[in-house]
């Protein structure tokens, strides 16, 4: 009963603000940006330290080298490593850049780079710039730095009540990751810019996967930048947030003392220490790391993927990808919500003899509630159909050592990787989640990578790590279950969850608001 009250008042709330968004989009602008000028990427040095370590590589004319970052802090040393060694160009893309320990010392290493003469592109949706159009404006006082938003919100302070009158518009949003130094390297994956991302924040930790690319694909990876950055989806910070009136002296003298607080704050800090004892850059710069080589092809959606909705690029092209597969699919996917027409196709796929596999996160080890909600519907159809499914736990079992054996514990674990490997030989890594909003609302991109041996071990790891990480969901005596592969023993509710957080999922899941998950 108290189920249905809430609902009811939910829904006379969704009345409401559909009644507010009719009496505001009267005054709704429409989305016109000024011209900004086309920048394009600069030509790679041909005499750098990158450069000659990647010129002695025999392979680098003819195939992509691939190297997975899946430990946080290696993969932060790695963003770091080729900042310090940039000598012509950096070019970064993400969805979300915290202000927080990683966002402080990754921003102090491009303004470091922008003093040595190396252009800096920063490229983010408009989700990540929520309370930071100051600091912003501030990188971009530096002639060398430029700072461009995605599908931008015109209203700057009353973000929440300007997105509610322009929701169509602004609920498309960049997903896309790239990191790219001096075309010559690149960084894709799931990895956005924040503390949980990089093992520095104590209480959650989100277990994800990136790849070094080397090679043949980087210049790929630089023409899906520049289409980006010259869309007439994107606009410059100094458009949106200007600094009119003020004083440039009085300017420069600010954001020379702010980066020199920020160099204070990044010295001091525990989590340098971290840093300095991984030894990604010493296995690097003597060629110990193993390289995995072959053919590689960068899938992605075109910026104006919201003009074109009827044309969903990235998963026609993920459709072709699984449509290869012969006899095993693993799909890794955080936020996992399958659709009725994905159901169909993965059952199907078990029918004709092909083993599937999905891992995806617990209702406790989620951080998006909703689309926990969306998901929980479709699990007992995809046991019934022969798919073997694996919910992450929120607190992987530790060894004897104390240490998480896979993905380092904090206080609370959680998925954030997007891998999915068909028939041990190929693997995409990326920022594609199997579900609707990765489908048709938000720009994605991801690499697949045709590397037998590297889709082998990666495929091997994981499922070696299951029984201390997972709960294996079955159905006994005619409902859900999850089974702890370690103790063998049955859960007959949601593990490791709370009751407000199984009732909230329940009450979530009856509403007709899958489309946006």
């Amino acid at each position: 009963m108290l189920s249905q009250q809430i609902l009811i008042v939910f829904m006379r709330y969704m009345l409401l603000m559909s009644l507010a968004l009719l009496t505001l989009s009267g005054c709704a602008s429409k989305n016109v940006y000024p011209t900004a000028p086309l920048e394009y990427q600069l030509a790679k040095p041909t005499d750098t330290p990158l450069a000659n370590y990647l010129n002695a590589l025999p392979q680098i004319d003819t195939q992509t080298g691939v190297y997975p970052l899946g430990d946080g802090v290696d993969a932060f040393v790695a963003r770091l490593a080729f900042i310090e060694s940039a000598k012509v160009s950096i070019d970064l893309q993400y969805y979300l850049f915290h202000d927080d320990e990683t966002g402080k010392i990754l921003t102090l290493y491009l303004y470091r780079a922008a003093q040595r003469g190396v252009r800096v592109r920063l490229l983010l949706d408009d989700m990540a710039t929520k309370g930071k159009d100051s600091i912003l404006s501030k990188l971009v006082q530096h002639p060398n730095i430029s700072v461009r938003i995605f599908n931008p919100d015109n209203e700057r302070t009353f973000r929440t009540l300007s997105f509610v009158q322009n929701f169509s518009r602004l609920n498309h949003r960049m997903h896309n990751k790239s990191f790219t130094v001096d075309n010559l390297i690149s960084v894709v994956g799931g990895r956005n810019i924040g503390d949980e991302y990089y093992s520095a924040n104590e209480n959650v930790e989100f277990g994800d996967l990136d790849v070094l690319l080397v090679g043949e694909v980087v210049p790929e990876v630089s023409l899906q930048f520049d289409l980006y950055w010259n869309s007439s989806q994107v606009r410059p910070i100094e458009q949106l947030y200007p600094l009119e009136g003020e004083d440039s002296v009085q300017i420069n003298r600010a954001n020379e003392q702010f980066f020199a607080d920020y160099e204070t704050v990044v010295a001091n800090h525990p989590y340098v220490y971290r840093l300095i004892k991984s030894t990604l850059l010493q296995d690097i710069v003597s060629h110990q790391i193993d390289w995995n080589w072959g053919g590689a092809e960068l899938m992605y959606d075109p910026p104006n993927k919201l003009k074109n909705i009827d044309q969903p690029y990235l998963l026609n092209q993920l459709n072709t990808f699984f449509s290869e597969t012969q006899d095993e699919i693993l799909i890794i996917s955080p936020y996992f919500v399958p659709t009725e027409a994905g159901v169909t196709a993965l059952v199907n796929a078990v029918n004709s003899g092909i083993e599937v596999t999905v891992i995806t996160n617990s209702l406790a080890a989620t951080d998006v509630l909703a689309v926990h909600a969306g998901y929980m519907n479709y699990r007992q159809q995809l046991v019934e159909g022969g798919v073997t499914l694996y919910e992450v736990k929120a607190s992987p079992t530790r060894n004897n050592k104390g240490k998480a054996s896979q993905w380092r514990g904090s206080s609370r674990s959680s998925l954030h990787a997007k891998v999915f490997v068909i028939d041990n030989k190929s693997i995409f890594v990326g920022s594609f989640n199997f579900d609707p909003r990765s489908a048709w609302l938000n720009t994605e991109m991801g690499v697949v990578v045709e590397q037998p041996q590297f889709a082998q071990t990666f495929a091997s790891v994981i499922k070696q790590s299951l029984t201390n990480k997972v709960y294996q969901v079955v159905i006994k005596d005619g409902d859900i279950q999850w089974l702890d592969l370690q103790t063998q023993q049955y859960i007959t509710q949601e593990p490791d969850s709370s009751w407000w957080q199984r009732f909230m999922a329940n009450t979530l899941s009856w509403l007709p608001i899958e489309s946006q998950l």
